[in-house]
């Protein structure tokens, strides 16, 4: 009789992002007329193309959005999308958009009444009813396919993908949560709320430039558990199935004197552990061994749209089955 003891995992995980760009040009925020893109039927905004503002000095990247910086930053003009589609903010909601040459930039101030925050989830891609600051940019601007960035009240990050436009296909729901990208979010906690800053690498994004001006999709947003009230930007029509992650929907804005540099992500891992083993019937003292593998992912972008994912030695430390065991006394293994 044979009696396995444990195995403990430690995976490594580590990201590198080699980001290619030129000196952005300064600009200023302004709205201009546009031919093209996004917006539709659901979108209550006038067709165009808004401009968004370059930081004029770097900010500390720490989640509490009180640099100088972010100052100079006009917040974008919310509305609540659900309950009272429209209607003015029961709470103070401020989101900021910008860039540099290296990442986009998103800041949000949430402002909330005393313990009136609901923060519960701590891991990656995980979401336990916590209030939630969401961002879905439409980056090739196609209105088909968008990144979903969203972050917790204690840091934790989920990331998806939104394919066919957020429109179900049957059986299948339009957002891929297999979706991991590169990107980084900080946030803090207040007496009057939360803050939280998301910066995210051109090369994590993809675009295709023109001229030297890229026009992407953005819809950004705030959701209060304790309300269940949604607010967003731009003004969207909530009777239309997933507006609010709906790409074609998305205000459309431009970034100049930026490229997609070619992303290189490095993600190595350790596995090892312990395990033992007992033989009943003999009375001999157990038997430990300590199994060791490494491996690696490497993830690099070809082109703005191909990426290269290479995988050596996969960890299938999460899928791997216990070999059969076959009991026929009444002492559980």
């Amino acid at each position: 009789m044979r009696i396995s003891g444990w195995v403990l995992v430690i995976p490594l995980w580590f990201a590198w992002s080699l980001v290619a760009a030129p000196e952005a040009r300064a600009q200023s925020a302004d709205v201009r007329s546009s031919a093209g893109g996004g917006g539709g039927e659901g979108r209550a905004v006038e067709e165009a193309v808004m401009r968004i503002p370059r930081l004029s000095a770097p900010v500390q990247f720490d989640g509490r959005v009180d640099d100088a910086a972010w100052a100079e930053i006009d917040a974008l003009p919310l509305v609540q999308y659900w309950p009272d589609p429209g209607d003015a903010m029961t709470v103070r909601t401020e989101i900021r958009v910008a860039y540099d040459e290296n990442f986009l930039y998103a800041s949000g101030r949430f402002h909330d009444e005393p313990g009136g925050v609901r923060a519960n989830s701590f891991g990656r891609d995980q979401w336990d009813g916590d209030d939630t600051f969401d961002l879905i940019i439409d980056s090739f601007n196609d209105n088909e396919t968008a990144l979903k960035f969203s972050v917790m009240p204690l840091g934790a990050l989920l990331d998806e993908e939104v394919q066919n436009d957020a429109t179900p296909n049957g059986d299948q729901w339009p957002l891929n949560q297999d979706w991991n990208g590169y990107w980084e979010a900080r946030t803090d906690r207040t007496e009057d709320g939360w803050t939280a800053e998301i910066r995210i690498p051109w090369s994590s994004l993809g675009f295709a430039a023109r001229d030297g001006r890229v026009i992407m999709g953005l819809i950004a947003g705030r959701y209060i558990a304790r309300l269940d009230e949604r607010h967003i930007f731009p003004a969207l029509n909530p009777d239309i199935e997933n507006a609010e992650i709906k790409p074609s929907l998305a205000q459309d804005v431009e970034i100049e004197g930026v490229e997609s540099g070619p992303p290189l992500y490095v993600s190595p891992y350790v596995l090892s552990g312990v395990d033992r083993t007992r033989d009943l019937d003999l009375g001999a003292p157990p038997t430990s061994e300590m199994p060791r593998e490494v491996g690696l992912d490497v993830k690099l972008g070809l082109t703005n749209n191909l990426t290269l994912d290479l995988t050596a030695n996969t960890d299938f430390a999460q899928v791997e089955s216990d070999a059969l065991q076959v009991n026929l006394d009444r002492f559980n293994l």
